[in-house]
This record gives structure tokens, C-alpha cells and sequence, in this order.
């Protein structure tokens, strides 16, 4: 497995230009921005790391935070689901997830497309929430969506609708309820409505570019100081 380490631009938590509900409790900022993920080996598991830019836990929620939703989606075989509950994306055909996680201040479930369920350790380590699956080492795809937190829908995210409300986002109507996501082109996401995952095949492409370099160096290098 190729450790996954992305990093997501701050300041980028409003979908396609959402506007927050008005009540108070979503007023300060940055309490929804995905800035970090990584999917690192630890033994014969995986552990996925998530960071927001904010934590701010007004009630009291006990990982740490209360105002945001996590979903982590992972493509592990063929097939799988292609619809990303909760978050409101649709994955490229034939790359569905296969696990999904859920993360809220008050709890941390791995689903599966058959409708199982079950609690996923979780602590918070420094700015970062790390969760240990059951989940063998692979390089898999993944799909990192952050929404709202709504005690009242299935995934909890807080839903969208166009004109939105005291506790509902306003957006366009049948848009995708997260407000952040990790992708090289958010806004191409946001406007298709499908969500390509992020691999850790694509961290392999500045170590070729760096050893062609390097390649490309110790052959002048030979040039310029011949062996005599």
C-alpha cells in the first residue's frame, strides 16, 4: 500500500456557492473546511486520517467537534454502490464505494452497501481525527466529503434547498449536500454531480519526474567529469 497524503485548499467549505442557514450556531467559519486526509498502513490495518480547518464544539459532542459531518467513501473491488449517501455525489460508473465511513462528534460507523453497520474506533490527535477500521491494507480510491451536521437525516448532513432556511442550506435545488470535498476540480465535481476518487497512484507522479531528473543529472554529470 502507497501511503495517501492530500492536502485541500482552505476556505473552500460552500459547495457551489451555498449560503449557511441563518441560525446562529452556523455563523463562525471554517467548522466544515476539509484541509487534510491521508490513508496510512498501520500493521495489517488502515488507518484514515481526516483534518478540518476548525473545531468549534458547542455541544459538547465527545470527539471533539459538533457543527460538521465526515463521510469517507472507499472503492476496495468492481463494483460497489455509485451513489454517495449523504454527501449528494455520484461516483464514475463501475467505481462505487464498497465501505463507507461516517463521522460526527457522536459517533463513528462503517457502513456497507448491504445495509451492515458497526462502530469504528476514533480519537482526535492533535488537529487531525484518525479512525481505525477493520481494513486490510490496498490501494484503494476514496471519497472525502464534509457536510453540515443534522441530528435528522439518515447520513447527517443538512440538506439543501434553493431560498434555504434558519437550518437549511440554501444552494440549487437537487445539489449535493456537502459543502467541501477532496478533489482536484471541486468546482467540475460540484457542477457534474459525480465525484472521481483521489488515489495514491497520483502521489507517485513527482517521484518519476524527480528520478528522470536525477537520471537526467548523473548523465551530465559523467559528461562533465568523465572517469579518467
Amino acid at each position: 500500500m502507497i501511503p495517501l497524503l492530500f492536502s485541500d485548499p482552505v476556505g473552500d467549505d460552500y459547495g457551489l456557492g451555498y449560503v449557511y442557514p441563518r441560525t446562529a450556531l452556523f455563523a463562525e467559519a471554517g467548522f466544515a473546511d476539509l484541509t487534510g486526509f491521508e490513508a496510512l498502513r498501520n500493521g495489517d490495518k488502515v488507518v484514515l486520517r481526516v483534518r478540518l480547518h476548525r473545531y468549534p464544539n458547542p455541544s459538547n459532542a465527545p470527539h471533539g467537534f459538533s457543527l460538521a459531518t465526515i463521510g469517507i467513501y472507499i472503492h476496495t473491488d468492481a463494483g460497489g454502490n455509485e451513489e454517495l449517501p449523504g454527501a449528494g455525489f455520484k461516483t464514475p460508473a463501475g467505481q462505487g464505494w464498497n465501505r463507507a465511513y461516517l463521522l460526527t462528534g457522536w459517533k463513528a460507523e462503517e457502513y456497507q452497501p448491504g445495509g451492515t453497520v458497526q462502530a469504528v474506533p476514533v480519537v482526535k490527535n492533535g488537529d487531525w481525527l484518525e479512525l481505525s477500521p477493520n481494513l486490510p491494507p490496498g490501494d484503494y480510491g476514496y471519497y472525502v466529503a464534509v457536510g453540515l451536521y443534522d441530528p435528522f437525516t439518515p447520513w447527517h448532513f443538512r440538506p439543501v434547498r434553493p431560498g434555504g432556511g434558519t437550518w437549511t442550506i440554501d444552494g440549487p435545488a437537487g445539489a449535493p449536500a456537502a459543502v467541501d470535498v477532496l478533489s482536484q476540480s471541486q468546482i467540475q465535481a460540484y457542477q457534474r454531480g459525480v465525484l472521481p476518487p483521489v488515489r495514491a497512484i497520483q502521489n507517485r507522479i513527482p517521484w518519476a519526474v524527480l528520478s528522470a531528473a536525477m537520471g537526467v543529472l548523473f548523465i551530465l554529470l559523467a559528461f562533465r567529469f568523465p572517469r579518467r
